[in-house]
């Protein structure tokens, strides 16, 4: 345990001082084209709170960079309802619309916009993607993917995340999670987490969900068979999160998740890219570039360099656990206190 802890203080040391790495624009020198208005058009699977903060930071970027709603920016922004039938249909009217750059936030957005629209003549410039390689994105990380796509990439801490977890509830024995399997993202991270919790000795439990209606019972079904719950970033899930908490607190059942807005919901702890931070670094490194010419082909995706560690003191009273102190006092943000 005490290797682990260092592991962890050295994981988290790492990740958190990087805010600063932001503070200049990849455009230094470039800005807006006078009398130019630019159209942006961003669309996501379904709303709930990571999703929205990342909208903000990404609208926000723009702003740092000359680009401003109703000046000389307009912003087109629709929500898929959980559809991916929606998603492609999003996309293709966006296209109609003839913007100048499309910004999918989420797997399956990002997926249905690619089939759309790669190849074509109009940008696509994503985000909130675990692995856009596993998902048919890209066909590599490590370079421009040579066609009108590139994005951020965002592969979660896996190993460290179960570090901060193991630290929280050491006696963990038995993990429960639940996840729509229809989205490759959340398949990516749960295949990742299990082989994780497995070298580990626990073992893993998983429920699969259709919509946000069963994530309900499937939390219940999990009651008496886990120790606790490890939530991937499942967006059917987070859009019924509450749900899940309130299972969680009524059974004392310890409930950690990798979705960095989980602890304001109810949530023990994450520890996961920043998501007001990742659409900061989208706009400035990515979309703004584009708008102002460069070719997408020629950008390499890029990964978040700011983490957020945040713990619910709260919730880990509800469930018996007590927070070690030097995670709270790393922490980026602490609720309930």
């Amino acid at each position: 345990m005490g290797r682990r802890m260092l592991a962890l203080a050295a994981a988290l040391t790492a990740m958190l001082p990087v805010v600063a790495v932001l503070a200049q624009p990849a455009t230094t020198g470039r800005t807006p084209q006078p009398g130019r208005v630019y159209k942006v058009a961003y669309s996501q699977i379904v709303d709930h709170p990571a999703l929205n903060e990342t909208r903000r930071g990404f609208l926000d970027g723009l702003k740092q960079a000359g680009f401003v709603e109703g000046q000389n920016l307009t912003f087109l922004y629709q929500n898929a309802q959980g559809d991916v039938g929606n998603a492609r249909n999003i996309a293709e009217k966006f296209l109609a619309d003839g913007v100048d750059v499309l910004t999918p936030c989420t797997t399956p957005n990002v997926q249905a916009t690619v089939r759309v629209a790669k190849g074509g003549r109009t940008p696509v410039v994503f985000a909130c993607v675990t692995d856009p390689v596993a998902a048919g994105i890209l066909e590599s990380v490590e370079r421009p993917s040579g066609t009108n796509v590139t994005g951020v990439h965002n592969p979660l801490p896996i190993a460290e995340l179960f570090d901060l977890f193991l630290r929280i509830q050491p006696g963990l024995k038995t993990a429960g999670t639940i996840y729509n399997a229809s989205e490759s993202n959340s398949q990516v991270i749960n295949r990742r987490a299990k082989a994780e919790a497995e070298r580990r000795g626990l073992k893993w439990v998983e429920v699969t969900v259709a919509g946000s209606a069963d994530v309900r019972t499937a939390t219940e079904s999990l009651v008496g068979k886990v120790d606790g719950l490890i939530l991937g970033q499942d967006n059917t899930v987070a859009s019924a999160f509450e749900a899940v908490v309130k299972v969680a607190s009524e059974r004392q059942l310890p409930l950690f998740s990798m979705d960095t807005q989980a602890p304001a919901r109810g949530a023990i702890a994450s520890l996961a890219a920043s998501n007001y931070e990742q659409g900061v670094l989208w706009a400035k490194e990515l979309v703004v570039p584009v708008l102002l010419g460069t070719d997408p082909a020629t950008i390499t995706p890029v990964r978040p360099r700011i983490f957020d560690l945040q713990v619910n003191l709260q919730a880990a009273s509800a469930a018996k656990l007590t927070i070690p102190k030097d995670i709270v006092d790393r922490a980026t943000h602490v609720h309930g206190r």
